[in-house]
């Protein structure tokens, strides 16, 4: 009897253990690794974005805003945003030197020096200004492992159809949202679709976003280079207070 307890017991340690490693779907991680392997490989790419993302607004609850962005991006040192919305038409630009960032609904623009990468100008300008550059996240060589780190469970939901285009749907949690990620089903796997719900903030604003890719095309320097336009005024930007 004591024998079959023990089985029984080191049974269920088992289960229990395996259930845990099922919280990580072994082939929603094979999509998200082959998805990574192959953007942290391009040469140049132009991403555009259309983004919905819930503000609380009092008195009114969640407040739906739009807005959409063209990303230029020639590795490593060579990055142009483009974004119209919510808070106005505005454009980065980055040659490698220095950040730019003009405001074509204000007609204002600042300049700072910048680092050699675009990765890390992305982590200069978040620590120091809470700028958060568009969709570079996936650009990380390290995206999936700090996604998995974080994530308390990733499942894949199953191949659907998006949009006209074939995909893998993977869903996955963290302690302040959960997350669905769309993945296209074709040789080069990129994201077409992310979707966040923040569970940690009164009534679970959303925000969802849809891509479009452009491969290994010809960016000329000019795309990354600021001219300010005549009678254009020039402001200044201190780092956030810490």
């Amino acid at each position: 009897m004591k024998k079959y307890l023990l089985l029984l017991l080191l049974i269920g340690i088992s289960l229990g253990t395996y259930a845990q490693v099922l919280r990580f779907d072994s082939t929603a991680l094979l999509i998200l690794e082959r998805m990574s392997g192959v953007i942290t490989e391009l040469q140049s790419c132009r991403l555009k974005a259309h983004a919905t993302y819930d503000e609380f607004a009092s008195g009114l609850g969640l407040i739906k805003h739009s807005e959409d962005a063209d990303l230029i991006i020639r590795g490593p040192d060579k990055l142009f945003i483009a974004m119209n919305g919510y808070k106005g038409e505005r454009s980065f630009f980055y040659n490698g030197k220095t950040l730019s960032y003009y405001s074509y609904s204000n007609n204002r623009y600042t300049q700072i020096p910048a680092p050699k990468t675009i990765l890390e100008l992305a982590d200069s300008v978040y620590t120091n200004f809470g700028i958060d550059l568009y969709a570079i996240d996936f650009f990380y060589p390290d995206f999936i492992d700090q996604l998995t780190q974080n994530s308390t469970s990733l499942a894949l939901l199953g191949p659907v159809s998006l949009n006209g285009k074939d995909c893998f749907q993977i869903a996955g949690n963290m302690d302040s949202f959960s997350y669905q990620i769309w993945i296209q089903n074709d040789p080069f796997s990129l994201p077409v679709k992310v979707v966040m719900v923040y569970t940690d903030k009164p009534m679970n604003p959303q925000f969802e976003c849809d891509y479009e890719w452009e491969l290994n095309q010809v960016y000329p320097d000019a795309v990354f280079e600021f001219a300010a336009p005549s009678g254009v005024g020039k402001i200044s930007i201190a780092p956030s207070k810490k």
